[in-house]
């Protein structure tokens, strides 16, 4: 079965999707960086002793979401390969979406990411795209279920 355009187009929005990320990383390490900067110039002595946290804290949660971002573009190349298990990652990614889409209304890059997971969602789960996905045959024993 060749494989669906619906399979194609949704593994295009993911990966879109998952490079859009670096977006945010980028938006992660300046506004953490400006904070320490801001804490360092007008703290006070118990305030300085935080700056380092805060340093710490951005790279850790740049190096998290870079982590996200390099399994989602994984994920979307593999979709578009048949992969069964690339589809239940790029949902996890979507539930996540809507998770930081809620956690700040304001965020309009979150709102923008979710419209664009949800469309692939829509895609990737469509009855073509579906029957492709089951049709492939598994080339790992992890990568079906009932197999």
């Amino acid at each position: 079965m060749s494989r669906p355009s619906s399979v194609t187009i949704a593994s295009w929005i993911w990966l879109f999707c998952g490079l859009f990320t670096t977006l945010t990383i980028a938006d992660v390490l300046s506004a953490t960086n400006l904070l320490a900067f801001v804490v360092e110039i007008g703290g006070t002595a118990d305030e300085l002793s935080a700056v380092p946290v805060i340093g710490w804290l951005g790279t850790i949660i740049a190096t998290a979401l870079a982590a996200a971002m390099i399994a989602q573009v994984v994920a979307a190349v593999k979709l578009r390969d048949g992969a069964r298990w690339a589809r239940v990652l790029l949902t996890i990614a979507a539930g996540i979406t809507l998770v930081a889409a809620l956690w700040d209304i304001t965020l309009w890059s979150a709102w923008v990411l979710l419209a664009a997971h949800m469309v692939a969602l829509v895609l990737a789960y469509g009855d073509s795209a579906t029957a492709f996905l089951e049709a492939r045959t598994p080339d790992r024993e992890w990568d079906s279920v009932d197999a």
